[in-house]
């Protein structure tokens, strides 16, 4: 196996109306072309233009993200982690769609801060979890370049990799979602960082365990 270094956490994490469980799974990729396997770009540029009101208002979203390509054409290796929670701790929310919204935002939240602080140590690109959320609306929208170049980035969908997939093959995970009013018994959000030197897997656990107490 090319991904032989494996992170696993699991702990709980304090909120200010709750206590959360969180469970980290995370794999280092030795050999970052691996993830070329789940490239679906026609796929996920349908399900995106099909589903999603960003389809093309977003300089995050397809048809205008970058393609995984350009990345794994400059970098050699990659982590994928994800995080996790039981939709257990928010069952005293009524109303089950904004059960999942809140759980979703702790964790896309939390992701996005354990990534990009990983991308910084490794000196790497991270992909995160859903659209970019730096400006309240997208300049894209009013025909505008992209104000903060810099700091946006891309999800690993947008980037037209099949995160299901990924999960599954590289790390046992099965993403489960919220459908017909339904919660999933559990909800997850992903993140990748793409970088070229070697890394201490346990400096990178430690991070992730950092972000978690600290947020």
């Amino acid at each position: 196996m090319l991904q032989d270094k494996r992170i696993y956490i699991q702990t709980s994490k304090v909120l200010k109306n709750r206590t959360i469980d969180i469970i980290c799974r995370g794999v280092l990729i030795k050999n970052a072309s691996v993830l070329n396997k789940y490239y679906k770009k026609e796929t996920i540029i349908k399900a995106c233009k099909d589903g999603c009101p960003n389809f093309g208002k977003k300089w995050s979203c397809p048809p205008l993200s970058k393609d995984c390509h350009e990345l794994l054409d400059k970098y050699s290796k990659a982590i994928l982690i994800s995080l996790s929670t039981s939709m257990n701790n928010y069952m005293d929310i009524k109303n089950k769609y904004i059960a999942i919204k809140a759980a979703n935002i702790t964790l896309k939240n939390l992701i996005e801060k354990t990534a990009r602080k990983i991308e910084t140590k490794t000196k790497g690109y991270a992909l995160l979890s859903g659209s970019c959320r730096l400006c309240k609306s997208c300049a894209c929208k009013n025909g505008q370049q992209c104000k903060h170049p810099d700091q946006m980035r891309y999800s690993i969908e947008a980037s037209y990799l099949n995160v299901q997939e990924m999960c599954e093959e590289l790390m046992g995970l099965e993403l489960l979602w919220y459908k017909k009013k339904r919660l999933p018994e559990y909800t997850s959000t992903v993140a990748a960082i793409l970088f070229n030197y070697a890394v201490d897997i346990e400096l990178i656990s430690q991070i992730i365990e950092d972000e978690i107490r600290n947020y």
